[in-house]
């Protein structure tokens, strides 16, 4: 099986689209990544590194194939550099619509016309963001999830304007990544996180309300529900500022039934953001 894309884009180098990266250069394509300033580049470079050491480590990669797979990779500054001789971008930057937007107005100038545009965004509706550029036909939904090296689903989302042809491609390289795409019209949240959202803020409300305590709630999800991690875990892992930031956006998109748990603004005020600020709803 062969891959119609040869040369992608990645935008923004943090956990997102570092992994993004590391999924495209293991398939063998090659990967442009790209963000503002070279001290993020590096971190989501050194990310990259640190994840294939421990493959090494562990018996499932050699240097050989970490090496090829490395030549593969090439980080850049400037997205007009980055965008030659592309067949897609994939964007993967803060979950913000206005910087979202911005963004893809200027990929509008830098990119040629057969180029496709998928966003990465966990909530935000594709439709809308498509606004910002010329192609809405090749505008689409690409939504891994964290961390995309070790996590098999990818949701594919359609806006109102996305053709057939684009919806084909992106299933297409999905498979091709051994990635399992599913469909889903746009809403706020998609499939994942509109339900996700639910059942962690229900979790927040449960806890600041005294109904249970935090390890009881996190080991009666993992053996009741037979989940890996239960929400609190599952919280910090994601990092409490982006869970935040999804509950706003469903919550401003569907009404205030959606309203984010006290508990969870005030942790984010405090600067207690889960695993990267090592501290959340655990210490780290």
């Amino acid at each position: 099986m062969n891959s119609e894309f040869k040369k992608i884009a990645v935008i923004g180098s943090g956990t997102m689209g570092s992994g993004i990266a590391l999924v495209l250069a293991r398939a063998g394509i090659d990967v442009n990544i790209v963000d503002v300033e070279q001290k993020f580049l590096d971190l989501g470079v050194q990310s990259i590194e640190n994840f294939l050491n421990s493959r090494i480590r562990k018996g499932k990669m050699n240097d050989q194939e970490v090496n090829i797979l490395k030549k593969k990779i090439h980080p850049f500054l400037k997205l007009e550099d980055a965008t030659r001789d592309i067949q897609l971008v994939i964007e993967a930057i803060t979950e913000d619509e206005k910087s979202k937007k911005q963004l893809f107005e200027e990929l509008e100038i830098h990119c040629d016309d057969q180029v496709i545009f998928a966003t990465n965004t966990s909530a935000i509706k594709i439709s809308e963001l498509a606004t910002a550029t010329k192609r809405p036909d090749k505008f689409v939904g690409m939504h891994f999830f964290n961390p995309p090296a070790l996590m098999n689903l990818v949701e594919v989302i359609r806006g109102d304007k996305t053709s057939d042809i684009t919806i084909e491609s992106i299933i297409s390289l999905c498979k091709f990544l051994e990635k399992t795409p599913v469909l889903s019209k746009e809403a706020p949240g998609f499939i994942v996180n509109r339900l996700l959202w639910v059942f962690l803020n229900e979790s927040y409300k449960l806890l600041e309300n005294g109904i249970a305590e935090r390890d009881h709630i996190d080991k009666a999800i993992k053996l009741g529900l037979n989940h890996p991690m239960g929400p609190f875990e599952l919280s910090d892992y994601i990092g409490l500022d982006v869970v935040l930031e999804i509950g706003e956006y469903i919550k401003n998109q569907l009404g205030e039934q959606y309203e984010p748990a006290s508990l969870l603004r005030k942790m984010v005020n405090d600067g207690k953001l889960g695993k990267k600020s090592g501290s959340g709803f655990y210490n780290y």
